[in-house]
């Protein structure tokens, strides 16, 4: 692909196995989200950082989705992005809520993922994530969570199919 037009996925799943906030199916999540990016969307596996947290097989080399190697692997796709690259984070596990650290929101509540180590990624940390962005540069964020709604305030978002069409 010519300069510019990267595709770069992180791909993160937490079941948290043997806790007593296992879940399952998430990984299968982020096993069945990149079959789709590579053969939907053209992105190629060179390009995708997958972080679970089931056990490692022999020779295996599994990043765990700890708090620490979750924002790392997105500082390294943010860091290497240009202008028309597509980054895409997709994440399936627990989310929560905290109390708002953002000044003048006394009694509100900021949404969190929730990697295996329980070290909150919030919203904040998103936001400046996203102010790193080259202008240009296209982020979607997919998290299969609870309140995952306010994860990237006030973006504009778009469900469903663009209307606009290129001829």
């Amino acid at each position: 692909m010519e300069k510019g037009k990267q595709r770069r996925a992180v791909l993160v799943g937490c079941n948290y196995p043997n806790t007593k906030n296992e879940l399952h199916g998430c990984i299968n999540d982020v096993v069945a989200m990149k079959e789709v990016l590579i053969k939907r969307f053209g992105f190629e596996p060179s390009g995708m950082e997958v972080l679970t947290d089931d056990a490692p097989g022999p020779g295996s080399r599994l990043v765990m989705p700890t708090g620490a190697n979750i924002k790392a692997a997105l500082k390294r796709m943010v860091d290497v992005a240009e202008a028309g690259d597509v980054l895409f984070f997709h994440y399936s596990g627990h989310g929560t809520r905290i109390p708002s650290m953002k000044p003048g929101r006394p009694f509100r509540q900021d949404e969190a993922i929730v990697p295996t180590d329980f070290n909150l990624i919030t919203d904040l940390d998103f936001r400046q994530l996203v102010n790193r962005l080259p202008k240009g540069t296209s982020f979607t964020i997919l998290s299969d969570s609870c309140h995952s709604g306010g994860l990237i305030d006030k973006e504009k978002e778009q469900i469903g199919p663009s209307s606009s069409s290129h001829h």
